[in-house]
């Protein structure tokens, strides 16, 4: 058993208080997105020897590979909503990465879709309520908002420009004068697009084909769900809460952005804790907000559509993406014993255990194929390895274990723990 120190990401989607609120930490004065379990080498985790130096998991163990830690483990927190994207299947992924090396790309290049030859199926379990926007939804349901959200902005007037906005905007190159029924004929593209079923032709109109008429659309919807102070209240839309919710939340974070069309296409998926999604690859989906445990494989390749100030890559997102209606991919959580859990999406690399004390009714042992990770979510842990070695984990701290020896997790009142494993 060895005590973790992970990195901590900082990306501008993450929150200042998840953290400090569910694990008792120091509040942040900077946004605090993931914290990294694993070795991928984009940030590493490391372990704590006997003397008190802190030394990368790889070099530690000499004998392990990145190809023998399978799996990447984390903790997220989003306050924001993170960018539509999807994951490559690993035959592209593979096929990406030479190419971009052979281009002389750098690793570190913002540009750059492929940073790592390996695919990222993922599963996220909410420890708080998380929120999620998941593949396609049924055509029914999108052509009806897409039709209702139509007919508001055929009667919306949008609000004057305050003076302030006004004052800010003087040095900037002027605006084009927009077309006004230009959003309502968007919409009425979008509904033919859904009236043939044709999902990828809607995607590819809002992201490449007819962006810039969708992101005046965009505008359009942005300046229905922005409200500043002082203006009059939202107008009723008749949309469901929960759209209404999607809406607010990305016009806030990437107003006049043309995907947020693409959130009208996309299943609304809410978890109340322990529940699981999975996400394979050509899943088009996007986090909107809450805090969870998320596991992948030893992957960061992501293709962005939009929603983000990072790399956005149309081409190969649209390439890559599944544009069908499919079930959405809960995970539900398997009964393995008192206060045991287990999670099994149809993965090669990894799987997940909960453990919940008091429910769990005494100690638990655990005989886990390395290498493993013991995650701490709440309470404190008492681990006792075979040979009497003891480790205390509180919230948010993990431990790395690297045998098959047996260990025996002990909690005083509530606690839970996650176990990260190497897939079956």
């Amino acid at each position: 058993m060895f005590r973790m120190t992970n990195p901590v990401r900082d990306y501008a989607w993450g929150s200042t208080s998840a953290f400090s609120t569910h694990f008792g930490w120091a509040p942040s004065a900077a946004p605090q997105a993931e914290i990294w379990m694993g070795v991928h080498p984009a940030a590493p985790s490391s372990v704590i020897d006997a003397d008190g130096s802190e030394t990368p998991v790889l070099d530690h163990f000499p004998e392990m590979t990145a190809s023998s830690f399978p799996y990447l483990f984390k903790v997220l927190a989003a306050d924001r909503s993170l960018s539509i994207q999807t994951h490559p299947a690993k035959k592209r992924a593979q096929a990406g990465y030479c190419a971009e090396e052979a281009a002389g790309i750098p690793a570190d290049s913002p540009q750059r879709n492929y940073v790592d030859p390996n695919h990222k199926p993922e599963l996220i379990v909410a420890l708080a309520s998380f929120s999620a926007l998941c593949g396609f939804r049924p055509q029914p349901e999108a052509k009806a908002e897409l039709c209702t959200l139509r007919d508001v902005l055929e009667n919306f007037t949008p609000p004057a420009a305050s003076q302030e906005t006004t004052d800010s905007a003087d040095d900037a190159a002027p605006e084009r004068e927009e077309p006004p029924l230009t959003p309502l004929f968007v919409f009425d593209r979008l509904v033919t697009f859904l009236d043939h079923e044709d999902y990828a032709g809607a995607l590819d109109y809002i992201l490449r084909s007819g962006r810039e008429d969708c992101a005046q659309a965009s505008r359009a919807v942005n300046a229905l769900f922005s409200r500043r102070a002082g203006q009059a209240p939202r107008p009723s839309t008749g949309l469901p809460s929960k759209t209404i919710d999607t809406l607010t939340r990305v016009t806030r974070s990437s107003p006049g952005d043309p995907s947020i069309l693409v959130t009208l296409l996309m299943n609304r998926v809410d978890l109340s804790p322990g529940e699981a999604l999975y996400l394979p690859a050509g899943n088009l989906h996007a986090y909107l907000y809450g805090l969870g445990v998320e596991i992948m494989a030893n992957s960061d390749n992501v293709l962005r559509g939009g929603l983000t100030s990072k790399h956005v890559d149309v081409e190969e997102l649209l390439a890559v993406t599944a544009c069908e209606v499919l079930p959405i991919p809960h995970c539900p959580a398997e009964p393995a014993g008192p206060g045991r859990y287990s999670y099994r999406p149809p993965f090669e690399e990894f799987q997940l255990k909960r453990i919940e004390f008091p429910q769990a009714q005494g100690p638990v042992r655990l005989m886990p194929t390395p290498p493993a990770i013991l995650l701490c979510t709440a309470g404190e842990l008492r681990l006792t390895d075979d040979d009497g070695a003891e480790l205390t984990l509180s919230a948010g701290e993990s431990a790395l274990l690297t045998d098959q020896d047996a260990v025996t997790v002990r909690a005083e009142g509530r606690a839970q723990a996650f176990l990260a494993l190497p897939g079956r």
